[in-house]
């Protein structure tokens, strides 16, 4: 056990407290989340492995308090915060127990870019909605490369298409883990090449991406409007597909409706194309109860959720599955602050705002409501004169989301919210705008907030 571990876990009781005022985090989820929950287990090199009591613990906690502990340990350590990675691990999870069994094939797993090893083809819930897509994706994992190359599947946010990306990989590895496979984000393909450009390292990320049996990459239409990434992908695209190597591509609209907001060179449309594209729907009713008992029964093992509460969210939440899953995460999670079983009036407690929600308009106060129960802060901070890192940092993703997310507000509207001036809502959404380009961290953030703001 190093030295600096050693003193973190003396002082961990008092590192929590401290966390705890320095970012007004409230007492209840102290007591619920944090205080007797977070375990500090190892410290290898800049990476600290916290333990948790339940996987269902997991989500909350890098959605409200992985920012505030990073700094919180980083100051602890003088590990630099950029530098800090912590990982949750549940003491008795499903996860753990598939690390145990096969911790090599995980290994493998992660070399190729997958971090979750319950996206497999058994795990995820057929239904008249996703029927030919989950055909064809076990057709590729079987004979990556013959038949369906490229696979472009296409849907709205949340309704599969990574998980049968990933499923894909995951069963192609346990079939050959010899095969050279590798998922990305479409995100992060371009910020390697901008990097590689920069650093004068374009062969090896060329290598990278043209020396691989499957390459499997999330989001393709981010590739809208950057015609010198575009120029590399057509390359890349054309070495593989000649060589007979897979490629599964994602998007949240079809091939004939990329470049309809940016430029899009039509040739490589058309290369999208040459395979086979499947379509995601939303699913039914009755495939909507099937996925929530999928989830409890991976992420929820220990609750058996009545069926008059999964019937309940099954006809209330009807936008994706991940909302779905954040619904049953939101009922569990408060039945264990409360301390009282899931049953259907705390699951109507909760989810009350649900059968509205389409109705909902995106106002300032509810962006900013969000941002601050995402941070654990408090709006009247937010909005008023401290200068606190955790306050600003907060105002300014408010303010940006403000910006992005409403239509036709005005920089004025936006600054008399925050009690601020139209110069400060410039320069909040130029620091946000600069900082997305290089941090990963914030990008996953407003991605995180973005999706809440769903429930």
């Amino acid at each position: 056990m190093s030295k600096n571990f050693e003193k973190l876990n003396a002082n961990w009781n008092n590192l929590l407290l401290q966390m705890k005022d320095d970012f007004e985090i409230s007492d209840h989820v102290f007591s619920a989340f944090i205080k007797d929950v977070l375990k500090p287990v190892k410290l290898e090199k800049n990476t600290l492995y916290i333990e948790v009591p339940e996987e269902g613990y997991i989500s909350f906690l890098q959605n409200r308090v992985l920012s505030q502990l990073r700094i919180a340990v980083s100051h602890e350590t003088g590990i630099p915060t950029e530098d800090l990675e912590i990982i949750f691990k549940a003491k008795n999870s499903s996860l753990k127990k598939i690390k145990n069994e096969n911790e090599d094939f995980v290994s493998l797993l992660k070399a190729a870019g997958i971090n979750d090893p319950l996206n497999t083809f058994e795990n995820f819930v057929q239904g008249q909605s996703n029927a030919i897509a989950y055909a064809t994706s076990i057709a590729v994992a079987e004979h990556p490369g013959e038949n369906y190359n490229p696979l472009f599947l296409s849907g709205k946010t949340g309704l599969g298409k990574t998980h049968l990306m990933q499923a894909i990989a995951n069963y192609a590895l346990k079939k050959n883990p010899n095969l050279n496979v590798l998922y990305t984000t479409c995100e992060k393909y371009v910020q390697e090449f901008v990097d590689s450009l920069q650093k004068h390292t374009i062969t090896d990320f060329k290598n990278k991406y043209r020396n691989v049996d499957i390459l499997l990459i999330d989001d393709i239409h981010m590739l809208e409007g950057k015609e010198q990434t575009q120029e590399e992908f057509f390359n890349t695209f054309n070495a593989l597909h000649e060589n007979k190597k897979q490629i599964v591509l994602t998007s949240d609209r079809q091939v004939k409706e990329l470049g309809n907001k940016n430029f899009m060179e039509e040739r490589l449309k058309s290369r999208f194309s040459w395979g086979t594209t499947c379509e995601l729907y939303l699913p039914d009713y009755e495939t909507r109860i099937a996925i929530l008992r999928k989830k409890e029964e991976n992420r929820h093992p220990e609750f058996k959720v009545d069926n008059e509460v999964i019937k309940y969210i099954a006809q209330n939440v009807k936008s994706n599955i991940r909302e779905l899953e954040l619904a049953l995460n939101n009922i569990i999670l408060y039945s264990k602050i409360i301390k009282q079983p899931v049953d259907i009036n705390l699951a109507k407690e909760r989810l009350s705002d649900i059968k509205n929600k389409d109705d909902k308009k995106l106002t300032p106060e509810r962006i900013t409501n969000v941002v601050c129960e995402f941070f654990g802060v408090n709006i009247l901070d937010v909005c008023g004169p401290k200068r606190n890192r955790e306050f600003v940092y907060a105002r300014d993703i408010a303010i940006y989301l403000c910006r992005d997310l409403i239509k036709d507000i005005t920089q004025e509207k936006i600054g008399e919210f925050f009690n601020r001036d139209h110069s400060t809502v410039i320069n909040s959404c130029q620091k946000i705008e600069n900082k997305l380009k290089t941090e990963e961290d914030l990008r996953e953030n407003i991605k995180n907030i973005k999706e809440k703001m769903l429930l």
